[in-house]
């Protein structure tokens, strides 16, 4: 429907036709079938709402005229035939379109559940296709050979009888000053004609009977007669209003009011919000229902309609993928007599939890005292990911410049990462990551003589340059460079002098300088009155690694890993 001045109902359904037809184009995945068979259901649902709402009005304008004619008032006897005729040219399209759903579930497509009466095979294309298309396809100028023709005729054909009918019964002058005769626009349009198609589009140089059932499969068909079942009967309500017109205020009784909710998706990805529209099956520009419920509601701006979001709570046991989480919402009703009907609806969602991705030069375990640099992502919540992240016994440091990196700096020896996410206001909890803590790895002490790797088996010369150097490990040291620096606190010269004790001659103080590239020593004249066999020992007082932080986390070396012996010559 294309009218400018359309019901707030109307425009609700349109707003569904314009998310089935945009769903169309996508791949179809099992949740968005399901999406399809829900949207189907609420159609449904609303329609049989509307056509039990104008059964009560046409009730109620029979009633006015009988009222009148017992008063010997026959002016608007002609009413009650002409009343009986919409009905009757409505009911015989509903019943038409009543009758292909049937068809769509029967053996042949679709099947249904004998228990549960859903539609088995939701996903066929090919016997739907042909049903309402043909075997041939380019027949009839594209239009096909098959059922589609027909319903296209049948639907822009009703609307045609009604603007015909609109206007022989009902000019202007006829009604009241308030009342307008409508022109009702065709509900099914050629791609040419559509608006809502781009000019560029493919889809714009075929047929509508192409356009609309071409690979569709058969539940979003379902869907799409449930959605014109609404709009004729959108039709019957604007033409039983303009019957009304005549009367002047009529009264009519509601049996029932129902309320509807119709869920974006059934899957959400917790961190993500739960989206679902609200509304009142029958509704009037007079009626401003008042909506509520365990969500944000936002109200549609004619009032009679909502959307509510429910934050998806993350939080799963062990090994769960998915919960089930409760939502529920109250819809109040003002009624012609005064009081409120108050319309619950009580439903359920799926969360899933969602994949965290961490990426990081060491993925398995953390290294103790150092500054861990991890990548925390979750995918499935795209933009909205706003990542809050503790973790037990480690300190955790946030980068400046990314949100999604992290540097953990853990004292213990096992860090749990617990990842959450400050989504719409709430911190979700999605994950728990555990990591083993391991010291890093130990550097090896390496001297040099004269510039060259000493290996302590051949004598050197008195008079050498030694250099004591701390090797990081090379896999540590590329992985975390900035905490795989080293330092040493002094290097002693020792000499072994006749049966005596060792003692020292030398030092060298090591503080401040970079182990990793060496703290030399002279043998210089300390050895001169040494003859050849003498035994030399370098003794390295204390090993400190210099982490992230400049702080220093002394190495676990015993005296004989730190005495390094030689024989002068």
């Amino acid at each position: 429907m294309a009218e400018k001045n359309l019901s707030p109902r109307q425009k609700m359904i349109n707003m569904m036709y314009l998310v089935l037809t945009a769903l169309l184009a996508l791949n179809v995945s099992a949740e968005i079938l399901t999406a399809f068979e829900t949207l189907g259901d609420s159609l449904k649902t609303s329609a049989a709402a509307l056509s039990s709402k104008n059964g009560d009005t046409s009730e109620g304008i029979k009633a006015k005229v009988a009222d009148e004619v017992s008063q010997g008032n026959k002016k608007n006897e002609n009413l009650i035939p002409l009343t009986d005729e919409l009905l009757k040219a409505t009911n015989d399209l509903y019943s038409y379109l009543d009758k292909q759903i049937e068809v769509m579930g029967g053996p042949a497509f679709g099947g249904k559940d004998p228990v549960t009466g859903r539609i088995l095979k939701r996903d066929e294309v090919n016997s739907n296709m042909n049903y309402w298309i043909g075997v041939n396809d380019l027949a009839n100028k594209g239009r096909g050979s098959g059922e589609a023709m027909k319903l296209f005729d049948k639907l822009n054909g009703y609307i045609d009888w009604s603007n015909q009918w609109a206007q022989a019964n009902f000019k202007s002058s006829d009604t009241s000053s308030n009342a307008v005769v409508p022109t009702f626009p065709y509900i099914c349009l050629q791609p040419k004609d559509d608006p809502n198609i781009p000019n560029n589009a493919p889809s714009k140089s075929k047929t509508w009977e192409y356009n609309t059932f071409h690979q569709a499969p058969l539940i979003a068909n379902i869907a799409m007669l449930q959605k014109y079942k609404n709009d004729i009967k959108s039709v019957e309500s604007d033409l039983l209003n303009l019957v009304k017109s005549k009367l002047g205020q009529v009264t009519f009784k509601i049996d029932s009011l129902i309320a509807i909710d119709a869920p974006t998706s059934l899957i959400v990805p917790a961190g993500l919000e739960f989206e679902t529209k609200l509304f009142v099956a029958m509704s009037s520009k007079d009626v401003k229902p008042k909506f509520s419920g365990s969500g944000r509601v936002t109200v549609d701006p004619t009032g009679n309609s909502a959307v509510m979001k429910v934050a998806a709570i993350g939080g799963f046991d062990a090994k769960q993928k998915e919960k089930e989480q409760s939502y529920s919402a109250l819809i109040e009703v003002p009624k012609a007599d005064g009081t409120t009907a108050k319309l619950k609806v009580d439903n359920k969602f799926t969360v899933r939890k969602p994949e965290v991705v961490i990426t990081s030069a060491s993925v398995q375990n953390l290294y103790r005292s150092c500054g861990n640099k991890i990548n925390i992502d979750v995918p499935a919540l795209g933009d909205l990911y706003n990542p809050v992240i503790t973790a037990s016994s480690s300190e955790v440091i946030p980068d400046k410049s990314d949100r999604k990196v992290f540097t953990i700096v853990p004292s213990g020896k096992e860090s749990v990462v617990s990842v959450s996410s400050n989504t719409n206001g709430q911190t979700i909890k999605i994950d728990d990551i555990k990591y083993k803590v391991i010291p890093p790895p130990r550097p090896s002490i390496q001297v040099l003589v004269n510039s060259k790797v000493y290996d302590g088996s051949t004598p050197i010369p008195k008079k050498s340059d030694m250099t004591v150097k701390i090797v990081p490990d090379a896999d540590f040291l590329a992985a975390l460079p900035a905490d795989a620096r080293y330092q040493l606190s002094s290097v002693k010269l020792r000499v072994a002098r006749g049966l005596g004790a060792p003692v020292n001659v030398d030092e060298v103080n090591g503080s401040g300088k970079d182990a990793s590239k060496g703290v030399s020593l002279s043998l210089g004249t300390a050895l001169i009155n040494d003859p050849p066999g003498t035994k030399i020992y370098l003794e390295i007082d204390n090993i400190y690694r210099v982490n992230f932080k400049n702080q220093k986390i002394e190495e676990s070396f015993i005296l004989a890993e730190r005495t390094l012996g030689a024989v002068v010559k």
